[in-house]
């Protein structure tokens, strides 16, 4: 019986260590560098304008705005007089907005498929 009281004392004390901060995460643009540029051709249609930066590297001008929806995630809290009380974290609008894109380019005719994100511009 001994026994058991501590377990239970012990799930407890561990149960009021569990941690109430949630981060969310929230697509950046930085997030497309390493895709092919096609994936944001057909997500946002035909950029701009088109621009060789070096004989290695073409920019894309997009001037994209995204608005994502983050939070909502559930987190509980313990209060050893009710019980364990259910939360949930707010919900608010997170928008990115990306510039244009630098794509890698070994030569013109390397097929946009295969022209790789290098880096972001950001605004």
């Amino acid at each position: 019986m001994k026994k058991c009281i501590i377990v239970v004392g012990v799930a407890l004390a561990a149960a009021g260590c569990t941690p109430t901060i949630h981060e969310t995460v929230a697509v950046s643009c930085s997030d497309y560098i390493g895709r092919p540029i096609s994936e944001r051709i057909a997500a946002l249609g035909p950029p701009q304008a088109v621009y060789r930066i070096s004989p290695t590297e073409v920019g894309y001008v997009f001037e994209t705005k995204e608005t994502t929806l983050v939070g909502g995630q559930t987190y509980y809290t313990v209060n050893y007089m009710v019980g364990v009380d259910r939360h949930r974290t707010p919900i608010y609008p997170v928008t990115t907005k990306c510039r244009g894109f630098v794509v890698s380019t070994p030569s013109p005719a390397t097929p946009v498929s295969q022209r790789i994100i290098v880096d972001v511009l950001q605004p």
